[in-house]
């Protein structure tokens, strides 16, 4: 009697079994959503640095230019010089003490395009009226009272003149530059004042006008 209910179970079991096994498999459910993002790792040590690249073969130095002129290379500057030689003309309208300086360097280029300086300095007024360590540009005029002291310069081919008129109540009929009188003149031709800006000469100073050209005063 054991024996056949065991037997009986056995048969309940298989057939079970074999009736499970006979059905599909359902549909394939929906996409779950997505899980949180996981925590980032520790970040790994760094790797070793690279050999450095051998360094490249130095380049050729160039040649070295040309030293250019110097700004007052073809200036020219004389030394301290007096009336020598000097006349007195009257020719009715007007009177002049006058002397000519011969100056080789003034050609018919530099006369067309140059430009020149005349500075004088005196020590035969009082100082109240001109202080004798005094340079000044020609032309120039000194008002000594009553008469006027008028100074000025012209340039002729090889040569300047520097003449002297007086003007006033009292001018007498002859009359002459004062022997101790200096005259210094500077020629300054074109492509020397063409480099940069023209400057104007007149608005400076001796000294300033001497370090702008590198002269000695």
């Amino acid at each position: 009697m054991k024996i056949t209910i065991n037997f009986i179970k056995c048969a309940i079991l298989v057939f079970a079994i074999t009736v499970t096994s006979c059905y599909k498999d359902g549909d394939i459910g929906p996409t779950g959503p997505q899980g949180e993002q996981g925590i980032q790792g520790e970040q790994g040590p760094a790797g070793e640095d690279g050999t450095n690249g051998t360094n490249g073969t130095d380049g050729t130095n160039g040649e070295d230019g040309e030293d250019g002129e110097d700004g007052n290379a073809n200036v020219i500057a004389s030394d301290w010089f007096g009336p020598d030689a000097q006349y007195f003309e009257s020719n009715g309208y007007t009177k002049y003490a006058e002397f000519e300086k011969i100056v080789t360097e003034v050609d018919t280029d530099f006369y067309n395009k140059g430009t020149l300086l005349v500075y004088a300095k005196f020590d035969n007024y009082v100082e109240e009226v001109w202080p004798s360590d005094h340079i000044s540009l020609l032309p120039l005029q000194i008002s000594g009272g009553t008469t006027e002291h008028i100074y000025t310069t012209y340039t002729a081919i090889g040569a300047i003149k520097i003449r002297y008129r007086r003007e006033g109540e009292f001018v007498p009929e002859t009359y002459t530059i004062s022997a101790s009188a200096l005259f210094r003149y500077v020629l300054i031709p074109q492509a020397t004042t063409g480099k940069k800006q023209k400057v104007d000469f007149s608005k400076m100073t001796y000294e300033e006008v001497m370090d702008h050209l590198g002269l000695e005063y």
